[in-house]
């Protein structure tokens, strides 16, 4: 259904019939007042899990929201409004808990009067940020990999979408190992999706899909399941598996002997689960992010030596933490070239094509009718003893599911938004009968 958002116009003076009631509320979340910013000034208020059970994940992404904004500041600012204005970085921590992120998000857009707005670790607390985010006709970015089927005015997203991760990755591993494929994921909105792509590859490109279930989070006995696996006896494993269930399944299936080659998009780059679980508990897992500290070439190099300076103790260097750093540096183009930080006028300028030459990961620029980036994605496995070998370069690809589905998002009015998943393509409805 397309979700119809009720739109309030945004003033520099803040006189919004909520904003006590707002305010109050914050208080009550423990978000203190913070200094308004000055007119020399331009704001990106971010939020993400620093405490709770995300932060080892979502933590390194402020690390590039820091490094980016200490770049751009460094280098003289960025001239709007015929002024020099320096970035300020409004950060909160979301603490994993998505209840948190529409509270923040209100503070970020009524208090601090955010130019932009970055969130969200979860599919759920993008969700809770993003809509009062473009309720309130404010810049939105979320900066990790995600469903890629989002289309919405004031939306972007710097990572990679599964028709750039899923379906180059499964198309080799159907060559490499043979068409048989198995599919286990955690029952929300994310890994449902990740479902749909897997069966969507699977009707692409000849492979047979004979197993496809959905778990709670949190299971603690997977014997079943890794039996019902070995005795279908696939080619290969799909998992989109996140959480406690990584940490119970990937030493029982190591204990069952379960050796069957697997691939994630949801391990390894985000919570380098290769550095944490014993080896060879995740040996043969194929992985296809679109950057890791592990991707080769000068850029990730660069990017991965300044943010351990700044972090020494760093136990890796993530997605997060290059999609952050990207997302921001897009931004600062978009301001620079608009040459104003009205919100329409930088939406035009993002929708232009704004590269990032220095994204971590290599080439990434934003296709302006997706709201979503093309960049390289990469194929590692992990080795029995959990180092990373590089397979392949994917390529560069461009998202075009939107576009091939008969969306552009240059032509979304506010207050229309939706999500599509690969059913949504006629000409993919019959991988889903």
């Amino acid at each position: 259904m397309t979700v119809k958002y009720d739109i309030h116009k945004r003033s520099p003076k803040i006189n919004y019939p909520m904003a006590a009631s707002v305010l109050a509320a914050l208080a009550c979340f423990g978000v203190s007042s913070v200094q308004a910013a000055t007119d020399a000034e331009i704001v990106l208020c971010t939020i993400d899990d620093t405490s709770g059970a995300f932060a080892a994940m979502a933590t390194p992404k402020t690390w590039g929201y820091q490094l980016a904004v200490e770049e751009i500041n460094a280098a003289g600012g960025i001239k709007v409004d015929g002024k020099i204005k320096t970035v300020k970085h409004v950060q909160y921590d979301g603490q994993s808990d998505v209840g948190r992120y529409s509270q923040l998000t209100q503070q970020c857009v009524f208090e601090d009067e955010a130019d932009v707005i970055m969130a969200a670790y979860t599919g759920a607390e993008r969700e809770a940020a993003r809509s009062e985010a473009v309720r309130n006709e404010t810049i939105f970015w979320h900066n990790n990999q995600g469903e890629g089927g989002i289309a919405d005015h004031y939306s972007f997203f710097s990572g990679p979408t599964p028709e750039q991760q899923v379906l180059p990755a499964l198309k080799w591993m159907i060559e490499e190992f043979g068409p048989k494929m198995t599919f286990i994921g955690a029952d929300y909105n994310f890994c449902r999706a990740i479902g749909d792509w897997a069966r969507t590859a699977a009707g692409l490109y000849g492979g047979d899909l004979v197993m496809e279930e959905y778990f709670p989070f949190d299971v603690t006995q997977w014997q079943k399941t890794i039996g019902d696996i070995q005795s279908i006896g696939p080619d290969f494993q799909v998992h989109c598996l996140v959480g406690g269930d990584q940490v119970q399944f990937y030493p029982q299936a190591e204990a069952a002997g379960l050796k069957t080659p697997a691939w994630s998009n949801v391990t390894i780059a985000d919570g380098y689960e290769h550095k944490i679980f014993p080896a060879p508990q995740l040996s043969n897992m194929h992985v296809p992010p679109g950057y890791i500290e592990d991707v080769p070439g000068s850029n990730s190099e660069a990017f991965v030596a300044k943010i351990r300076k700044r972090h020494p103790n760093a136990p890796y260097v993530n997605e997060h933490a290059g999609f952050g750093y990207t997302a921001v540096k897009a931004m600062a183009k978009a301001w620079a070239k608009a040459g104003t930080t009205e919100t329409e006028s930088v939406i035009k300028a993002l929708e232009s094509g704004i590269s990032v030459e220095e994204a971590p990961g290599g080439s990434w620029e934003m296709v302006g009718d997706q709201h979503h980036a093309a960049m390289p994605t990469y194929l590692f496995r992990v080795n029995d003893d959990h180092s990373l070998s590089l397979i392949t370069n994917l390529g560069v690809n461009a998202p075009s599911f939107l576009k091939d589905i008969g969306v552009d998002v240059r032509k979304l009015k506010s207050g229309d938004g939706y999500s599509y998943l690969p059913r949504d393509n006629p000409a993919w409805k019959k991988f889903f009968k």
